[in-house]
């Protein structure tokens, strides 16, 4: 029996176990491409201007051409319906590649891979959101300008996220190779201090778009998200600890190296509120 489900790859929405691509794409070859994971909540994408626009800032970066006026609203509404996704929660990844080119290099690309895919969305419980994540510190610090883009080349973050798994925790804190808190291995960080929010400002660190839609809201209601640099023994003395990213929103650190972290449930449930308000939900 053929899967049901269905992905999108350039301009053809085909079954899943008749989609290809070809093996000679940069994309497989060489991680040269770039994804972004959204959230969907009932058939509508959450912030899926903000997730092109970093897509799109990416792609240009480093010479990967966009098809210009890709319909991706329609696209994301086509693929959700025929998966049967248009209720509940659902994840689509939107992945770009600069396709097929022999050149060194970044080479111009005249028709670049896009596969869109979707598929069902669990949050965590209740519980995990009251107690908190494990995190634990990855030991293999990194410093690179990479890091500021969501690259196909993510085996390192996956090495880290593996780490936190052996180690029993749930995420794992990468620090730059100075020393500097950069961010966890899928997600950003915020800590409070003394009533202010905080985010890491790092060389290698992603812009979280999630992170950026909290700061836009919190400025609508006079508060501030500050970035700026953080250093390791500011996470050990910070009143509060959050993890954030597009599919699980925002998720309190509940200990980090086996140690408790101090839980804010009336910071994390105004967090969560103006993430709530941002999505308009």
């Amino acid at each position: 029996m053929e899967d049901p489900r269905f992905v999108w790859i350039n301009e053809e929405l085909l079954p899943l176990a008749r989609a290809r691509v070809s093996v000679e794409d940069r994309g497989f070859l060489y991680g040269d491409g770039f994804f972004e994971t959204i959230r969907v909540e009932d058939g509508r994408p959450l912030f899926l201007d903000e997730h092109l626009e970093r897509l799109q800032a990416s792609a240009r970066a480093f010479r990967i051409s966009v098809p210009v006026g890709l319909p991706w609203g329609v696209k994301l509404d086509q693929l959700l319906a025929a998966n049967g996704l248009t209720a509940g929660s659902a994840a689509v990844k939107i992945l770009l590649t600069r396709g097929v080119v022999q050149e060194l290099g970044l080479p111009a690309s005249s028709s670049p891979t896009v596969v869109i895919w979707a598929r069902p969305y669990l949050p965590p419980s209740p519980q995990e959101y009251a107690a908190g994540w494990p995190v634990v510190l990855f030991p293999e610090r990194r410093t690179t300008f990479i890091g500021r883009h969501k690259s196909l080349n993510y085996l390192f973050y996956l090495a880290a996220r593996q780490y936190a798994l052996d180690q029993g925790g749930r995420e794992a804190l990468i620090l730059e190779a100075d020393g500097l808190v950069s961010e966890g291995a899928a997600t950003s960080l915020i800590l409070m201090k003394n009533g202010r929010f905080l985010t890491p400002a790092a060389p290698s660190a992603l812009p979280g778009v999630t992170v950026a839609v909290l700061a836009r809201t919190l400025q609508r209601r006079g508060m501030v998200l500050e970035k700026a640099p953080v250093q390791l023994s500011q996470i050990w003395e910070a009143d509060g600890l959050w993890l954030a990213n597009a599919l699980m929103g925002v998720m309190p650190v509940g200990s980090l190296e086996g140690q408790p972290v101090p839980q804010r449930v009336e910071a994390t449930g105004f967090l969560r509120d103006c993430l709530a308000q941002a999505a308009g939900r």
